[in-house]
């Protein structure tokens, strides 16, 4: 039997209650979207929010089965692709999109964004989960255009090493950025960039780091013991704050998951335990 790796995650019946209430509240989007008699409206950016939110608490449920939650996942990134899509293409054309029979037809705004690059990688992780490899080359497009930016040197330094180690762009030196990141760890400058964002290096980036590595080294036993520190060290940056460690996101290690998948489909490698931050029906299917 797999030795577990227990979560943060407590008081289920609590979050029963959140977790249909968020689906009431998608659906409830949804049925107004339909309503509208026009069809050139539809709530992507909600639903891919709400969708991520019940993927992540529903995974904990044991009411909810595996396939809803991976349909959960599966409908986020739909949506935020639908809803990339709406927003980058040239004013005037249009996304086609059907919902439960109904057509619609959402026509597009050509706006150039500014999105945070913490959050366009949780784009990335969602993508590379899902197994839809063709839609990085949007994501990827944002960032070439400049439509992405990393607001401290730590977000900055954590988006290059992260994309160097899934291949998606290849730093000019990635053991330089690595030093750089543990030298501005250990300085008190990082403090200036947030009072938890030295943390957030350390557990967040520098496991991500420590467990690609040991992919693209083709060693599965370390991969084994760097994952589960990784998941100690997921644990312990979702619960350095009681109000944080309510955050749903955290419910999940999107990062880790993304690097589970890479390892499972690249080398077949497996883990010799379970992690509710990490469910295997997600990576392995």
């Amino acid at each position: 039997m797999k030795k577990i790796l227990k979560t943060h995650v407590g008081n289920l019946k609590g979050h029963l209650r959140l977790y249909n209430a968020t689906l009431d509240s998608f659906l409830g989007t949804n049925e107004f979207s339909m309503n509208n008699a026009g069809r050139d409206r539809f709530g992507f950016e909600t639903g891919d929010e709400d969708q991520i939110k019940l993927f992540a608490i529903g995974n904990h449920l044991p009411s909810v089965s595996k396939q809803e939650v991976s349909d959960h996942l599966f409908t986020a990134q739909q949506y935020l692709m639908l809803w990339q899509h709406a927003l980058i293409q040239p004013v005037g054309e249009i996304v086609p999109f059907t919902y439960q029979g109904v057509d619609f037809a959402i026509p597009t705004s050509g706006k150039i964004q500014s999105i945070p690059s913490l959050e366009w990688l949780e784009m990335i992780y969602l993508t590379i989960v899902t197994g839809r490899y063709q839609d990085l080359n949007l994501l990827m497009d944002l960032l070439n255009s400049g439509q992405v930016f990393s607001p401290s040197e730590l977000q900055a330094l954590h988006c290059e090493i992260v994309l160097h180690m899934l291949g998606l762009k290849d730093s000019e030196d990635i053991s330089a950025a690595i030093n750089q990141l543990t030298t501005l760890i250990d300085s008190k400058e990082s403090l200036n960039q947030g009072k938890w964002a030295p943390v957030h290096a350390i557990t967040i980036t520098l496991g991500f780091f420590d467990v690609m590595k040991t992919v693209h080294q083709q060693d599965q036993d370390a991969y084994r013991k760097a994952m589960y520190r990784a998941l100690e060290m997921h644990k312990e940056w979702w619960t350095h704050d009681k109000d944080f460690s309510q955050i749903a996101q955290g419910y999940v290690a999107m990062p880790l998951l993304a690097a589970a998948k890479y390892a499972y489909e690249k080398y077949g490698f497996t883990l010799d335990f379970e992690c509710g931050y990490l469910p295997s029906y997600i990576y392995q299917n």
